[in-house]
């Protein structure tokens, strides 16, 4: 996992990276990161280098350039990357949701809280790792989970339609997929659909409409099970 520390504040980058260590002591190699002292120098890296980074670690008070817009300029590149926040003001983290933050921390920061949402973020890119194979005449197709807005079933065929927009068709059936998948991260809302709920934007009446646009019919004999779903997906990463 490469992960991103950005604060203007020498001392707490000091304090996050030693967490880091700790946390990571029993295998190092699971991890590298780079700091950055400011928005600005994030974001101008970001720009010019091809490197990804899985996990931000984004203090939200910096000067210029604060922690908010930082995050608003990652989704514009991946909508799939954890962000958490760091931030002394509790009342500012409601619009930690325009972006999809994971999580936040209050400083000053906890060891103990630190060490609980970095395995709750390892969880979530681990089952974001996963991956499924089918096979498009003759030849074997390999794709992360992680990468797939929903499924879609079209009598003997499935349809993955992956978050760059790319669609896969394949022989298969709806129950295999739900055999498949985490449902820790995919929920069926329709008897023709199962999405990634890290994608799910909002949900207006029978619809949900997806982070990319898109927008999925919920039928009345999923709405509980997707209310369900949802709403131990959001508590999984915020709890604790």
């Amino acid at each position: 996992m490469n992960i991103a520390i950005c604060d203007d504040n020498p001392k707490m980058i000091g304090q996050i990276e030693t967490l880091l260590l700790s946390f990571f002591e029993d295998d190092p190699n699971q991890f590298s990161y780079e700091a950055f002292l400011s928005g600005e120098s994030l974001v101008d890296h970001l720009t010019k280098e091809e490197s990804v980074f899985q996990l931000y670690l984004l203090d939200v008070e910096m000067k210029s350039l604060d922690g908010f817009e930082v995050a608003r300029f990652i989704r514009e590149r991946d909508q799939q990357a954890i962000i958490i926040f760091i931030t002394s003001h509790v009342e500012w983290m409601p619009e930690a949701f325009e972006v999809n933050a994971f999580h936040y921390l209050i400083k000053p920061v906890d060891e103990v809280k630190v060490k609980q949402v970095l395995m709750k973020a390892l969880e979530q890119f681990s089952l974001r790792k996963m991956i499924l194979q089918f096979t498009i005449k003759k030849k074997v197709y390999t794709v992360y989970l992680g990468q797939v807005e929903y499924f879609e079933s079209m009598k003997r065929k499935m349809v993955l339609h992956l978050k760059n927009g790319k669609e896969y068709e394949y022989y298969g059936t709806m129950k295999e997929v739900i055999d498949k998948v985490s449902p820790q991260l995919f929920t069926q809302v329709h008897h023709s659909y199962v999405i990634n709920m890290d994608y799910v934007q909002m949900k207006s009446g029978e619809t949900i409409v997806m982070r990319s646009g898109r927008e999925i019919a919920i039928t009345k004999k999923f709405n509980q099970s997707f209310q369900r779903a949802y709403r131990n997906y959001v508590l999984k990463r915020t709890k604790g």
